[in-house]
Parts: C-alpha cells; structure tokens; sequence
C-alpha cells in the first residue's frame, strides 16, 4: 500500500479539538483542530435525535469523519469534554448532566433522581409547579390528594363561620 493511501485512510477518522459550536443553524456546526494548528470550520455535528448540547469548548473533544477520505467533507460526532463528564453512575442508568453538576439520573432500580442548583420547572398547558430555594409553587390548575381537592379553592363542610382559625393539624 502506497504512503499517499495509507495517509488518506488514516486521516478518514481522527479524534479532534472542538474549537467551537454554532448551534444557530439546522444542523449544528464546529470548528475543529484536525491537527497542531490546522482548523476546519462549519463542520456538521451529527447528534441523535431529541438529545443536543453545546459543550464547553475547554477540553471538547470528538472524533471526526471525513467521508470518503475527503477533508472538505467532514462531520463530527457528539462532542464530550472529560474534564466535565458527570461519572459515578452503576451499570444500567442513564443521566443527563451539564457543568455547573445539574443533573437527571434515570436508575436501572427504577428511581429517577433530579438535581438543580436554583429550581427545577414542570409546565404542562397552564400549570407550573417550581421548586426552587424557598420551597415549592404550583401556579395555575388545581391540587389533589387522593381524589379530594386540596388547595385554595376546597371546602369543609360542617363549619361554623365566625372568627376564629381552626387548629393546626393533629399529625
């Protein structure tokens, strides 16, 4: 095998630096190093579907593909920087983490773990339900508890009006 094709099938796949990301357009794009000094830009990142991400480019790897041999058609995998890789999961979970350490961990037991460091948003229709450091807020819709309507708008029956307060609850 001749130099000129051992270089061109070897360059086919190379892992590279992630210079940077646009994630503006339809498909996201990189630039990266391919080699000490040498960038290629608007490089395709081909992502699996429902699932994207900007890394930080400190540290951002990936392994690039040029198709056919041909530098100038190129695309890169999902990048990771290792620096920033969550860890600590056992065999057959699933997370999802950024760098500030937010995380969502779905277990093989079952349990699916959330952490925020400032709050965390459900929104369904017009309903919200944050819990952030002050404690929980529903906004919108109604609350529930094993059939009977627990918030503002529920009812006791059997009441005498008047001043006083009821006392607080026994348990």
């Amino acid at each position: 095998m001749s130099k000129e094709i051992f270089d061109k099938l070897r360059g086919m796949i190379r892992r590279v630096s992630i210079k940077s990301v646009d994630d503006s357009g339809e498909m996201q794009t990189a630039t990266v190093e391919v080699a000490d000094g040498i960038e290629r830009k608007n490089v395709e990142v081909w992502q699996p579907y429902g699932l994207v991400g900007v890394p930080d480019t400190d540290g951002a790897i990936s392994l690039a593909i040029a198709i056919g041999g041909d530098e100038g058609d190129m695309w890169v995998l999902p990048p990771s920087n290792p620096s920033q890789r969550m860890g600590g999961l056992r065999k057959g979970d699933v997370g999802v983490a950024n760098k500030a350490g937010d995380r969502v961990i779905v277990g093989a037991d079952g349990k699916i773990a959330v952490k925020a460091a400032v709050e965390a948003d459900i929104s369904v229709g017009g309903v919200s339900f944050k819990v952030d450091a002050a404690g929980v807020h529903v906004t919108g819709g109604g609350i529930w508890h094993d059939g009977v309507r627990i918030d503002k708008t529920h009812r006791h029956g059997a009441v005498v009006r008047g001043g006083e307060e009821t006392d607080p609850p026994i348990e």
